[in-house]
């Protein structure tokens, strides 16, 4: 257990970070599915994604995973996950099988290799594609780049990719305000978030550095989420930083070992769910993560599953 100092209207005072699982080699990716309440996490050196329950510990979803990173649900609450193997984005059937790829290639040249996804309330997916997967064999597959940029795409539902933003080091973590009108994407090589608007039409403007993300500690920029008050959340040196809507930081969120990522879950959305290197941690917030739209088809997809 990691005591926390308390971060106004995010942590209370001694409010403790506890290690729910562990035994694992890297984890990444959770997401929690609102409705079916699982957690689903990938662990990429080991090629396998994982089912936490309250009370029901931790479950083998899909095995092998290839090397799945970033996961996130479309509108369907199917489960959608950046995979380092094979440089795809893809989305899951109920018992984890890859169903289609949602894309793999940009210009006619393979994808980096998909680091995190997000989905947005028209059913776009805007996903970061750094080169780590071809870079360490641990964390993919060692290969040459097939693109000649580090960039972040968006996915429409007709299946049409587009590059929205290529001058980035290695882009990682992304997150939509809550209007939908900005997107937030970290470079994990910066170590820097940048802030772009975002039209009608899903382009991309702007791009300055907003907030810059240093401190003592293990870590760079990674994983990234907004709460319902437009505090901006990032991995970082330490833990997890807390910025507030003017880019001001608020404190860190202490992890015992390098975190990866996180996602909110739980009753009302309130619990903040961490993966770092070898353990998934969690810790009660005073805030919580947005809502999901709801879900888009109208057949029941499985407690139990990604549908």
């Amino acid at each position: 257990m990691t005591v926390q100092p308390e971060i106004p209207g995010v942590l209370a005072p001694g409010a403790v970070l506890e290690r729910i699982a562990g035994g694992f080699t890297f984890l990444e990716g959770p997401v929690w599915h609102p409705t079916a309440h699982w957690l689903l996490f990938s662990d990429i050196a080991e090629s396998r994604q994982y089912l936490w329950t309250p009370g029901g510990g931790v479950t083998l979803f899909r095995q092998p995973s290839n090397q799945a990173n970033g996961n996130c649900l479309d509108l369907d609450h199917r489960v959608v996950s950046c995979e380092h193997a094979t440089s795809h984005l893809v989305v899951h059937d109920h018992g984890g099988k890859r169903v289609r790829i949602l894309a793999d290639r940009y210009e006619g040249r393979a994808l980096n290799s998909p680091n995190d996804v997000i989905c947005d309330s028209r059913g776009r997916l805007w996903f970061t594609d750094p080169a780590f997967g071809r870079l360490r064999a641990d964390l993919g597959v060692l290969r040459g780049q097939e693109l000649p940029f580090q960039g972040v795409f968006r996915c429409d539902p007709d299946g049409v990719l587009t590059c929205v933003a290529r001058d980035f080091q290695q882009p990682n973590g992304l997150c939509l305000s809550l209007d939908e009108r900005t997107l937030f994407v970290n470079d994990s090589w910066g170590p820097t978030i940048r802030r772009f608007d975002v039209a009608g039409d899903g382009s991309l403007s702007g791009g300055a550095v907003w907030a810059t993300v240093t401190g003592p500690g293990e870590g760079v920029p990674d994983g990234m989420k907004i709460d319902i008050a437009g505090r901006v959340f990032c991995n970082g040196p330490g833990g997890v930083h807390v910025f507030a809507p003017d880019a001001t930081q608020l404190g860190v969120i202490a992890t015992p070992e390098k975190s990866t990522n996180f996602c909110f879950g739980g009753v009302g959305m309130r619990r903040l769910f961490v993966t770092a290197s070898t353990g998934l941690y969690a810790v009660d917030t005073l805030t919580q993560g947005p809502p999901l739209p709801p879900r888009r088809r109208a057949e029941h997809l499985g407690d139990a599953s990604a549908g």
